[in-house]
């Protein structure tokens, strides 16, 4: 385990910067509803500790040695020089991901 920076600045009610060692990114939280623009997750709060997310991409959390594991995995070339990106364009497009 290594130390990890986070960094929360409030631009306006409601309105996030988010700054990580991974990048930059805004989140938007009005009433109970949340949305952040790198995971594109939507997530409700309900009540108690509950609350419901859709909408985020099974890909997010993935390293891009993950990606090229499940292209090696599903036997397709070509996929040694593309970036994280096209990695998951690729997936997505062979219905892996």
């Amino acid at each position: 385990m290594g130390f990890r920076f986070r960094k929360r600045i409030k631009l306006l009610p409601g309105l996030s910067l988010n700054v990580s060692n991974s990048g930059i990114s805004t989140s938007v939280k009005l009433g109970p509803l949340s949305w952040n623009s790198r995971t594109q997750k939507t997530s409700v709060d309900l009540p108690g500790p509950l609350s419901y997310q859709f909408g985020f991409q099974k890909d997010q959390g993935l390293t891009k040695a993950d990606l090229v594991s499940l292209a090696k995995q599903a036997g397709l070339t070509g996929y040694s020089s593309l970036k994280k990106q096209e990695l998951i364009a690729l997936l997505q497009q062979q219905g892996i991901l």
